[in-house]
C-alpha cells in the first residue's frame, strides 16, 4: 500500500506542472475565419413584439453582424436546410459566410444580427 501513495503524489505533480489540475488556468486559443468561409452559428432571430422582425428570411439573407467586440460587418446567413423559411422567434444552427476574416476566442463568440442598427437576433458561435 505504501507503493502507491508516492505514485499518486508524482502524478499529481505532474498534472499541476502541466497546467491541467483544477487550479491551472488555460489561455484561450483564439480561432479565425477566413473571408468566405462558413461559420457555425445557433442563432436565434427575436420575434416583432420584441423588436425583431417580422418577416422570415431566406438562405441569403446579408444583415451586418457584430461578433462581441468586433465592428459591424457583412455576412450572408445560410438559411435553414431545404429552402425553408427562417421564421422570427424561431432558433437553428445556421452558417454565416462573412466577407472579411473574423477572429474569435473560445470566451469571445456571442453574435448579434443587426437590421437598420438594431439588433433583431443574437447567437453563438459553435466552435
Amino acid at each position: 500500500m505504501r507503493m502507491f501513495v508516492p505514485v499518486a503524489v508524482a502524478a499529481a505533480s505532474l498534472l499541476l506542472v502541466a497546467g491541467c489540475g483544477s487550479g491551472g488556468d488555460v489561455a484561450a486559443v483564439p480561432i479565425t475565419f477566413t473571408a468566405g468561409e462558413e461559420i457555425p452559428v445557433d442563432l436565434s432571430m427575436r420575434p416583432s413584439n420584441v423588436g425583431g422582425r417580422s418577416t422570415p428570411f431566406y438562405s441569403g439573407y446579408r444583415p451586418q453582424v457584430s461578433f462581441a467586440s468586433a465592428d459591424a460587418i457583412t455576412c450572408t446567413v445560410k438559411g435553414p436546410a431545404h429552402g425553408e423559411p427562417f421564421e422570427p422567434g424561431t432558433r437553428s444552427i445556421v452558417p454565416f459566410v462573412c466577407t472579411v476574416e473574423v477572429t474569435v476566442g473560445s470566451e469571445d463568440v456571442k453574435v448579434g444580427v443587426l437590421e437598420g442598427g438594431r439588433e433583431v437576433g443574437t447567437g453563438t458561435v459553435r466552435l
